[in-house]
């Protein structure tokens, strides 16, 4: 008895002394007291955090300088700071979509607890969490899974016909393709009426057509082409500014000339689609950010009727709805999608948050699988390993590197082969699916001294004016959240301009090779010289002639090679976002295999398929013009389908 009583007694003092040592392990934290500085390389290069810190704790941390792009990293940028500090943690989840951003932000923090000698390991470990079963149910007449275009578009187009519609969207803010985007197409618009520039119904068509080869969806293409001018008044109604833009402004060189399709945004994607949430809200929709859609509710009849989602806390949220639009943004930035859908020769889409939730929800309920092969190919870009390594390298001025790909220079593939016709470059739908065919879907840019040095000396003019079709006839809105203004453009072509010393800083990045001679920059290309320089002599005598046997270019637009030494500048084939995946028709409504319409759901822009064939038309503001007027019609059909 007097034993036992004694191993109770030393199970006591042991529980004491453990619970001590809990105790002293979730305050041993200690830190210099101060403000440490650090940075780490974002999205968009070097992201400079402050932290302060109290004896005990992390006080503060406060985002110092950026170049992250406006809209996309917002989210991490205010979330992860604020989550450090309020659970004195490491072990922070990165936010969906700005993955870079998040993963800078935690990799500066932890270099000035290291500064402020904190204990890093103990930091990252994660807290455990009681699991919660609590599902919490709620009602809405319409349910829209995506806060992009199509879907902010949807849900305000709801909300004009009912007071219980619900926004839901997986990112802490608004993100999708179409905060990043520079503005929609139409035909017959008030604003190309205004201004003289009316674009035929039937040219748009025929554009469409022609490319797809016909492997579209006509009824539903149709049905936007005579959407699509509602759609930019309605738009306008609802407080969004736009500006009718001259085909061409957008870097597009081959497309000056052509009709005035695009609608740009004044304001930047990010405050437009902003602005429609807000009239949403105002119209008393609910916006719920951070909580991702996971399944679909179908009843026993085939009919959708609701949703389930997660909510920030991690507990479940089941939705009942009497209709539901998805409006994901496509799957570009899922790459196991990626390679399922268009095979090994893929591009990670540029919207990382887009991974297919809503297209695997949908044929998961049954719809059809259709055109998941599309994808938006855009001019070229970097692989995100060589983002970094130019950075580094190179310094904020290296994507200066990009303006090579807007000329006709000489272009060969990995094995040194001439593979398209460089004046068509431009053309990025077509050539992004030029690059996107090659090996390792990669192109090299070929340059000389002699049109360096003289691009140094007169600018890029010398080489060709893409833009002096807008000389007193200035042309302005948003892309990528930032301007495009003819003005600055015909400023920045005509400057002089040494790229000499920015392609010798970005050598060694696997990016920027050079050689005295072809067979020294063959050597460091890694491509076959015999091969590379047998398409430099085919490519000079082209222009020597004014005849190319190979692709029958332009040859008097040609860029000539004549004097070493040499560079090369690799770069990939850059998606914006895939282009389909689920079949719809012109209703928006998502149909199976037979073409039967499933009841009571919707699937709008990215994630729906039947616009295009195999790539992008190449008519100015395609992509958002689908979004919003396929995201306009298929909110106002879902509160329609609903009231019946």
């Amino acid at each position: 008895m007097k034993m036992k009583k004694m191993l109770v007694i030393l199970l006591c003092v042991a529980m004491i002394f453990t619970l001590a040592a809990c105790q002293t392990q979730e305050s041993k934290a200690e830190y210099k007291v101060g403000n440490y500085t650090a940075s780490a390389t974002g999205k968009n290069g070097p992201i400079k955090i402050e932290t302060m810190f109290a004896k005990d704790k992390i006080e503060s941390i406060k985002i110092i300088e950026h170049k992250e792009t406006e809209g996309y990293a917002d989210g991490a940028l205010e979330s992860i700071p604020s989550k450090i500090v309020s659970e004195q943690t490491l072990a922070i989840d990165t936010v969906s979509g700005a993955t870079f951003t998040s993963n800078a932000i935690l990799e500066a923090v932890e270099d000035c607890i290291v500064q402020a000698g904190g204990d890093v390991a103990a930091l990252k470990v994660e807290k455990k969490e009681s699991v919660t079963t609590k599902v919490e149910e709620v009602d809405y007449d319409v349910v829209v899974v995506g806060a992009g275009a199509a879907g902010t578009s949807a849900a305000l187009a709801a909300s004009e016909k009912s007071d219980k519609v619900l926004l839901l969207e997986k990112t802490a803010n608004p993100m999708g393709a179409g905060t990043l985007a520079g503005g929609m197409f139409a035909a017959e618009s008030s604003l190309q009426k205004k201004a003289g520039k009316t674009v035929s119904k039937e040219w748009l068509y025929e554009e469409y057509m022609k490319s797809s080869s016909g492997y579209m969806n006509s009824v539903l293409v149709r049905k936007i082409i005579d959407e699509s001018s509602e759609t930019v008044n309605w738009l306008i109604k609802n407080g969004m500014e736009l500006n009718l833009i001259d085909a061409g402004v957008g870097l597009s060189y081959e497309n000056v000339g052509r009709p005035a399709t695009l609608h740009g945004y004044n304001e930047g994607g990010t405050v437009a689609i902003t602005k429609l949430i807000k009239k949403f809200e105002d119209n008393k929709g609910t916006t719920m950010f951070a909580t991702p859609a996971t399944e679909l509710i179908k009843d026993d009849s085939g009919k959708i009727t609701g949703v389930v989602a997660t909510k920030e806390d991690g507990s479940k949220l089941k939705i009942n709805a009497k209709a539901v639009v998805i409006a994901t943004g496509g799957f570009g930035g899922n790459i196991e999608m990626l390679k399922e859908q268009i095979g090994n020769k893929y591009t990670q889409g540029q919207v990382a948050s887009s991974t297919g939730d809503g297209i695997k929800m949908a044929w998961s309920a049954g719809a059809d699988e259709y055109g998941s092969q599309a994808t938006h190919y855009f001019a070229q870009t970097f692989t995100p390993e060589e983002f970094g390594a130019l950075i580094e390298s190179a310094g904020e001025g290296f994507y200066s590197l990009t303006d090579f790909t807007l000329y006709p220079h000489l272009r060969v593939n990995t094995l040194g082969q001439r593979f398209s016709d460089e004046t068509t470059a431009t053309k990025f739908g077509i050539h992004g699916a030029q690059v996107h065919m090659q090996p390792n879907q990669t192109e090299y840019i070929i340059l000389d001294t002699s049109i360096l040095k003289k691009i140094a000396k007169e600018g890029y003019a010398s080489v060709e004016e893409h833009y002096s079709a807008f000389k007193n006839n200035q042309n302005f809105y948003m892309e990528f959240n930032e301007p495009v203004d003819t003005d600055k453009l015909i400023e920045k072509e005509q400057a002089p301009t040494d790229y000499i010393p920015l392609l010798k800083s970005a050598e060694g990045t696997g990016v920027v090779f050079s050689g005295n001679d072809l067979e020294e920059l063959a050597k460091k290309m890694g491509v076959n010289a015999n091969t590379f320089t047998a398409n430099v002599e085919q490519y000079n005598k082209a222009i020597e002639s004014g005849k190319d046997n190979l692709f029958f270019s332009d040859t008097k637009r040609l860029v000539p090679l004549e004097k070493g030494p040499y560079y090369a500048v690799k770069f990939v084939a850059r998606n914006l976002s895939t282009l389909g995946g689920v079949g719809i028709n012109e209703k928006i409504e998502a149909i199976d295999g037979d073409g039967v319409a499933i009841p009571g759901l919707y699937v709008a822009g990215a994630d729906a398929g039947g616009m295009y064939g195999l790539s992008y038309v190449d008519v100015e503001g395609g992509t958002l013009g689908f979004a919003y007027t396929s995201g306009r019609l298929a909110g106002e059909n879902a509160a329609s389908y609903i009231n019946k």
